[in-house]
């Protein structure tokens, strides 16, 4: 682990010695002072004024100016479970706060989630040269090399309900992940912009401001048409005439059926499994195998059946890779028009609202691979999650206007 980690170091400074002059005006980057490892599980030694007993963490310490690990729970079990590029992730982020006080981007007054998600950035910005190839010592993949990454972020996002102007906050994972996808598109230049205003801007991390509002919707074919109706309200505007949502057995000559939901194009209908359905809506159960995520997340695959009937209407094909990113922006669209924001920034459509956690259920089973929310007619979802996921933040944050415009087929 120790070596990992040295290995991480080295790599995300050498990139931080091109790139840390290419942002910030020429300016020379200096590696961090002290690098320190310790065993959580062993007695503690004091680094940045704590005990490292029993804390299963790593972190920048500004006032040392050194970056500490656990080697001994933490990056073990990141490598278990998400692979060896999740470590290197960690590092790359925490070596990002470095960059935040050496380049001044962030000051004492910023809230905990803006040095975070800015940190989540410059660690993007750091991937997206490793799976360019020019990293010494890494290599990622744009599939499942990143679906990794990208799954640490999702795995150690703030608890639902977390106010995002909470002291310590990080974000949920939809925040995070955005984040990420922002360093690794547009480079650390769009990271060192990111401030309080941007992060309250596009956060979905909102403490519960009235009572019940995390409660899971049961999945029946009551809640399934609240859903149709729903999808009718935020898409009217499309002209598109909407598919008939049916929760009974429905045949289609010559299409390949999807679960749990299908679309025939002959008879712009969407056949919905109940049955499969309620499995993806239960939380989540490491102990049982079959993928579940949440309520909204199985409400994310009826619509994204739906949605097949706009792009039809459109003209557009359904069954190339282009399909599965239409679904998943469009998706991301009717997701957008269902926030309920404190804040108000937002105005939601019609009766049904998401809350706290529920897009985050959505992020989840768009990493996952037996999910319909980024696939196309026949149930096929493009390889790469970071390439689902961006689809549908686009959505989320711009609308329907994109959704074609970038993936058109």
């Amino acid at each position: 682990m120790d070596r990992l980690a040295q290995a991480a170091v080295a790599d995300v400074d050498a990139y931080w010695e091109k790139a840390f002059p290419e942002t910030f005006g020429g300016r020379k980057f200096e590696p961090v002072k002290r690098l320190m490892s310790y065993d959580s599980r062993g007695p503690g030694v004091q680094v940045c004024g704590e005990s490292t007993q029993g804390l299963v963490n790593a972190f920048y310490c500004p006032t040392e100016d050194s970056i500490a690990w656990d080697r001994g729970e933490l990056l073990p079990e990141l490598n278990s479970t998400f692979g060896p590029m999740s470590a290197v992730a960690v590092i790359a982020h925490e070596m990002g706060h470095a960059v935040q006080h050496r380049a001044g981007t962030v000051s004492g007054n910023d809230a905990t989630i803006v040095l975070e998600q800015q940190a989540d950035c410059f660690a993007g910005a750091y991937m997206r040269h490793v799976a360019e190839k020019n990293s010494e010592y890494f290599q990622v993949s744009t599939g499942n090399g990143l679906n990794s990454v990208m799954g640490v972020l999702n795995n150690i996002r703030d608890g639902v309900g977390t106010d995002f102007a909470k002291e310590g906050a990080h974000g949920s994972a939809f925040d995070r992940v955005t984040a990420f996808q922002y360093g690794f598109g547009e480079g650390p230049k769009r990271c060192a912009k990111m401030d309080a205003a941007d992060v309250k801007q596009r956060t979905t991390a909102f403490k519960f401001w009235k009572e019940g509002q995390e409660q899971d919707l049961p999945v029946t074919a009551e809640t399934v048409a609240a859903v149709e109706q729903s999808l009718q309200d935020v898409f009217h505007d499309t002209g598109a005439e909407p598919p008939t949502v049916t929760t009974e057995p429905a045949s289609c000559p010559g299409t390949k059926p999807t679960s749990p939901a299908s679309y025939c194009p002959d008879t712009n209908t969407v056949s919905v499994d109940m049955a499969a359905l309620q499995k993806i809506g239960k939380q989540p159960d490491p102990a049982n195998p079959d993928p579940a995520y949440g309520d909204f997340a199985a409400y994310a695959q009826v619509a994204s059946r739906y949605v097949m009937s706009i792009q039809k209407a459109a003209g557009m094909s359904l069954d190339d890779e282009a399909a599965g990113l239409r679904t998943a922006c469009l998706v991301g669209s009717w997701t957008g028009l269902l926030v309920e924001d404190p804040i108000g920034q937002r105005n939601p459509v019609g009766k049904v609202r998401i809350a706290p956690g529920d897009v985050d259920e959505g992020v989840s089973a768009l990493l996952g691979e037996d999910s319909l929310i980024a696939a196309n007619l026949g149930g096929q979802q493009v390889p790469a999650g970071f390439a689902r996921v961006d689809a549908f933040r686009v959505g989320f944050q711009e609308g329907t206007a994109p959704c074609s415009a970038r993936y058109g087929g």
